[in-house]
């Protein structure tokens, strides 16, 4: 197994979440990392947010509007 490195901005301030995996994470494969580790740790986010209907409705847009987490890069450990 491989270790990779998600990284992701909050906040203004990039961070990172580790994972194992024989291969690399895809970004929709990181994204529902990051949506898991942030329901962890905030909860379940701002719930009571509007979604913008200008903007497609995916699970990175519901990363964004709800925890303020947007993904950066994924690399090898």
């Amino acid at each position: 197994m491989t270790t990779w490195i998600i990284a992701y901005n909050k906040d203004g301030n990039t961070e990172t979440l580790k994972t194992e995996s024989d291969h690399q994470p895809d970004i929709d494969e990181a994204v529902e990392l990051v949506t898991q580790m942030a329901r962890r740790e905030f909860g379940e986010g701002d719930l009571d947010h509007e979604h913008d209907p200008d903007l497609e409705d995916t699970p990175a847009t519901r990363l964004a509007e709800r925890y303020g987490i947007t993904i950066t890069g994924i690399s090898e450990a």
